[in-house]
């Protein structure tokens, strides 16, 4: 059953409590589409306190709002989950690493007023971050190197995109190397960028080794499952002191550990 929780206006707060219904869902997506049209800054209350199942068809309309959510995520600021059950903590610390913009916490049902307040609280001004990606010197015209060093944003990836371009349309067959100093996340307005998917593409058919360097272990384990699906693509992961066998598996022998700014 779906009930809506009193909150503030740019609050979407609800109670989710025994046998959910598509029904119940679809009350939930009229108040989601009307948010979003009228508010640039959003936060979501959701308790979970009592429910216990949903049917057929609150899956599928269910997955129509969470991709329409998904599309609009850059206007979220904050996610409160309240539930004593421990699986939401889990799904939480995973979707924080996707979405390091938007704020998630779990409260127990006892802490149901303190996660109002939480979400209720408007974003203060964020301060300017540095560019998290950066292009790294290589001595072969084949060889594309780049760095990642915090929260990958929407404003870096136009630029990102063009030189990825350039260099794509130059090669026939290409390798890629990725060093990762640290992974913020990525901001989800990133996969709105016009152009992401055709490079995707073409990485997809011109690349032929792909090294990361100092890749986190839930990244390894994705790389590690993934690229035996990928036929013309080899990926392989390495340690960060293991940075000079990543340049020379790509054909880059005795390489540095130097870098450039694009």
């Amino acid at each position: 059953m779906y009930k809506q929780l009193t909150a503030p206006d740019h609050v979407i707060a609800m109670h989710l409590s025994d046998k959910l219904t598509g029904d119940d869902i679809k009350k939930y997506k009229l108040i989601l589409d009307e948010k979003l049209s009228n508010y640039n800054h959003l936060s979501v209350v959701v308790d979970f306190t009592g429910l216990s199942d949903m049917n057929a068809d609150a899956f599928v309309e269910g997955t129509k709002a969470d991709l329409e959510l998904l599309r609009h995520i850059e206007q979220f600021t904050r996610f409160a989950f309240i539930t004593d059950k421990e699986w939401p903590q889990v799904l939480v610390g995973f979707m924080t690493s996707i979405f390091p913009t938007v704020e998630m916490r779990v409260f127990p049902h006892s802490e149901s007023d303190e996660a109002m307040k939480w979400a209720s609280e408007l974003p203060k001004a964020s301060k300017s971050q540095p560019p998290a990606f950066r292009f790294l010197p290589t001595s072969k015209d084949d060889v594309l190197a780049f760095e990642i060093d915090g929260v990958i944003s929407a404003k870096e990836i136009p630029e990102v995109i063009k030189r990825f371009e350039t260099f794509l349309e130059r090669q026939e067959k290409v390798r890629l190397l990725n060093r990762i100093k640290h992974f913020g996340g990525i901001d989800p307005a990133v996969f709105m960028q016009s152009g992401l998917v055709s490079i995707k593409l073409a990485a997809m058919q011109k690349v032929e080794r792909y090294a990361i360097v100092g890749a986190p272990g839930w990244m390894c384990k994705v790389i590690e499952t993934v690229n035996p699906a990928i036929a013309d693509m080899d990926m392989r992961t390495f340690t960060e002191d293991q940075e000079n066998e990543a340049w020379a598996w790509l054909g880059v022998p005795g390489r540095g550990a130097s870098r450039i700014d694009p």
